[in-house]
């Protein structure tokens, strides 16, 4: 997808006076190099990653901010990025993305984020977990308030190139990223894509980074956490087999597990899940801007 270049123009400084009343003089100013915000995505949607290129000689981006939420900033090949999550519930029009740049200098975009539209369907509690809809919700809370304390770590970036998807084949897609399930008087919200698979297929790292959990959860399965740096995460639930441990570093393709279906599943497939700053973005848009 090519970017749409927004520039950002400097403001002029204002004339100075002449020092004789008979001639002006004109002094010669260096021209600043003028930084260039390409937005990857220029439509925006519920659900979508934000992601900007900026290009530019000597001037780069140190922080920026989406309505004040604080956005990864790092250097990616020939240029810097900006990256951060839509969430699926994310209010829609206009925000506002401020950059401010290296030199002292900052400029202010206005973001304007879309509706999509989210399918419902009805999805009752697996007999195995032996829980009700109500105890699922307050159980999946708890789970979640955990999960999102290993996703809040922001280190060093661990990729140089782009994403890759987690199976072999990933052309079968069981549910999509926000859909929400109605289990009894309770909707829970889908924050990940689920890929059909059989039962013990091979499960791939989506990109380089460190195995920050690799444990039986009692909702999510047996789960894979990696952290690929900058706040990214990728998740991999309802693995039947895990074969990667915490603390160790993984390569793009490296095998993670198979494909299961413990925890909160009705049948085997592979549930994957991207968090950018604890922030949950549709997996398969994000490793397709990504590539």
């Amino acid at each position: 997808m090519s970017a749409q270049t927004v520039p950002i123009i400097p403001i002029p400084s204002a004339p100075q006076a002449s020092s004789t009343a008979s001639s002006s003089v004109e002094e010669a100013t260096s021209t600043p190099t003028v930084p260039e915000i390409g937005f990857l995505n220029p439509l925006i949607f519920q659900g979508d990653t934000l992601v900007a290129d900026v290009s530019s000689t000597g001037v780069f981006p140190v922080n920026a901010s989406l309505d004040g939420r604080s956005l990864s900033v790092f250097k990616y090949q020939d240029s810097y990025r900006i990256v951060g999550a839509i969430g699926a519930t994310e209010k829609i029009g206009p925000h506002s993305l401020a950059v401010s740049f290296s030199d002292g200098s900052s400029v202010n975009e206005q973001v304007y984020v879309r509706a999509t539209k989210f399918s419902l369907v009805d999805l009752g509690v697996p007999e195995k977990l032996g829980q009700t809809a109500d105890e699922l919700v307050q159980n999946l809370a708890v789970e979640q308030s955990a999960l999102d304390s290993i996703v809040a770590l922001k280190t060093n970036l661990a990729f140089s190139s782009g994403f890759r998807l987690p199976l072999a084949d990933a052309s079968h897609i069981a549910a999509p990223f926000g859909e929400i399930r109605k289990t009894g008087d309770q909707e829970i919200r889908h924050l990940g894509i689920d890929f059909s698979a059989s039962k013990g297929t091979e499960v791939y790292a989506i990109n380089n980074g460190t195995v920050r959990e690799a444990e039986d959860d009692p909702i999510y399965g047996n789960m894979v956490a990696i952290d690929h740096g900058a706040g990214i995460f990728s998740l991999y639930m309802h693995l039947d087999q895990i074969k990667a441990k915490v603390g160790q570093t993984v390569k793009a393709g490296q095998i993670l597990g198979t494909v299961g279906d413990t925890g909160y599943a009705t049948g085997p497939h592979l549930h994957l899940s991207i968090k950018i700053g604890a922030i949950s973005v549709d997996p398969v848009k994000f490793i397709d801007i990504f590539r």
